[in-house]
């Protein structure tokens, strides 16, 4: 016997946890868009490789909560999910390879 609200089609609780995590997503997003704004060079670069990246993430998330009542969107789901590895992927090279621009910077490390 399964306890209604943990479970996962009669509860409220799965609805709104996917409604949060758009929201979430949207408000990371938002914080990447400001930044991209607000600063030049490499954080410009890496604050809107992320800001692509939470677009992504909102679209899978989104695409997940309608896949609960609209099957033909459940596909979205993992390719939401696949574009936002992949720019995760892509933002970790990026910082990667710039690492040592970003320590300057951020005053961690002397310019040379």
């Amino acid at each position: 016997m399964v306890i209604e609200i943990l479970s996962y089609k009669a509860s409220i609780l799965n609805p709104l946890f996917k409604f949060l995590v758009i929201v979430l997503y949207a408000i990371g997003t938002w914080f990447f868009y400001r930044a991209w704004r607000k600063y030049g060079g490499n954080l410009k670069i890496i604050a809107g490789a992320l800001m692509c990246g939470g677009i992504a993430a909102c679209i899978g998330a989104s695409a997940r909560f309608l896949g609960d009542y609209l099957v033909q969107f459940k596909w979205m789901e993992s390719t939401g999910a696949i574009i936002f590895a992949l720019i995760s992927i892509f933002v970790a090279w990026l910082v990667y390879r710039k690492f040592s621009e970003i320590a300057v910077a951020f005053g961690l490390k002397e310019e040379k």
